[in-house]
């Protein structure tokens, strides 16, 4: 199969609005798991938390609201729609302490920008060069600053069982598309090591995995995007079309299926510190 180039402020999963729906609905299903990272991570109002890889916003109203009045959220992120979509959010929300940045991560003038923490969930498991990323978070970060992120440590843990064979080559089909376009579905196992290349300290690390079963409110989160996924992967020439509706119909069926079994890709919540006082 041949395969596609992404647009520049693309992604491979996209940017419509159904996406921005739907990570509305993945926001509010992970929002408890982030707001218990953030506490302990010490957020608290009058601080600077950069948002990197902010999409339309979700995350970054509710550390607006953490931060207070007084504190400030920048919200950075490549596409323009994800970022349109955010500035309408917060001034529906009545939020006046973000302001976005609308960038590659590759293009940003990292030492432009400052703030206490950096926050980034299923963001870096997209980005070619995390290395140089990283080191640019760290440009930006106070000393004494800490970097915050939730990102996949083992994607092959995503089970949907009992499986099938479409299942599995749907899963082979998102690595290589991750891969192909410069990212990497496992980066969480990465990311002490290139905490140490910087000088940071880690201060915390704790896997996040959930077992859910049909009419279940987590089950909705993986198989709202296992519904849109099968045609974008096979736009991008990553997935055969003739797998597309077999593909569905599998879900479809594990859904109905109340011993049906659900374990979502295991993320790795990290947190490193810079060094210098806080």
């Amino acid at each position: 199969m041949a395969q596609a180039r992404l647009d520049d402020d693309d992604y491979i999963i996209g940017t419509d609005d159904i996406e921005v729906q739907r990570l509305g609905q993945q926001h509010a299903i992970w929002q408890e798991t982030a707001l218990a990272a953030w506490r302990r991570a010490g957020i608290r109002p009058g601080m600077t938390v950069m948002d990197v890889g902010a999409g339309p916003g979700y995350a970054s109203f509710d550390l607006a609201r953490m931060v207070g009045p007084q504190g400030r959220v920048i919200a950075i992120d490549q596409s323009a729609h994800f970022l349109a979509a955010l500035k309408a959010g917060a001034r529906e929300r009545g939020l006046d302490n973000i302001s976005c940045v609308e960038a590659d991560l590759a293009d940003i003038d990292w030492a432009s920008l400052s703030c206490d923490l950096a926050w980034t969930r299923w963001c870096l498991c997209f980005v070619p060069g995390v290395d140089t990323v990283l080191a640019g978070i760290n440009r930006a970060l106070r000393p004494g600053g800490r970097f915050l992120a939730q990102e996949y440590v083992d994607y092959r843990s995503f089970r949907i069982e009992p499986a099938e064979p479409v299942f599995e080559r749907f899963l082979k089909a998102v690595r290589e598309s991750w891969v192909h376009f410069g990212g990497d579905p496992d980066i969480g196992r990465r990311l002490p090591g290139l905490a140490a290349d910087l000088g940071w300290q880690v201060e915390d690390m704790r896997p996040v995995i959930h077992a859910t079963r049909p009419g279940e409110w987590m089950w909705t989160w993986p198989t709202a995007w296992l519904e849109q996924s099968p045609n974008r992967l096979s736009e991008l020439g990553f997935l055969d079309a003739g797998d597309v509706e077999p593909f569905r119909d599998f879900i479809a069926r594990r859904t109905a299926d109340p011993a049906s079994l659900l374990i979502t890709p295991m993320v790795l919540e990290f947190s490193a510190r810079k060094p210098g006082p806080a």
